[in-house]
């Protein structure tokens, strides 16, 4: 018994995965401005989690990014996404990276809920990106 107890509160301490969050989740609702974000995306606010998709650049150009969108995989890359097909992704301060090809997972702490400019919703979805593979 005492082994158990043991080994479960060894288990306890070790470090745990970021859940992985799929785009179904973060893109399965018709968003409208102003609307209750469901649960299921709420509850994601302020915790760290990982998604994968594809990079986008924010704005034209080449070289490196220190943020990027995170643009969902299952939308073909074709067209404009809606806002909650989009992750707006930023790397720490001073990190850049080159705009990486296919899929890719970003992990992080996310930020739900929607960002307005001069009036206007720009985006549902924020990460502070730790990580992207």
């Amino acid at each position: 018994m005492l082994r158990t107890v043991a080994a479960a509160t060894l288990l306890a301490c070790l470090p745990q995965e970021p859940p992985r969050i799929a785009f179904t989740t973060l893109a399965g609702f018709d968003y409208v401005e102003g609307m209750a974000l469901p649960s299921e995306v709420t509850k994601l606010d302020e915790t760290e989690i990982t998604v994968s998709g594809f990079m986008r650049r924010e704005v034209p150009g080449g070289g490196p990014v220190g943020s990027f969108l995170l643009v969902n995989d299952a939308c073909g890359c074709n067209g404009t996404p809606k806002l909650n097909e989009i992750v707006f992704c930023t790397l720490p301060d001073g990190v850049t990276m080159d705009v990486k090809p296919g899929i890719v997972s970003a992990t992080g702490k996310v930020y739900v809920g929607e960002e307005k400019e001069d009036g206007v919703v720009v985006m549902l979805y924020q990460m502070d990106a730790d990580t992207v593979q």
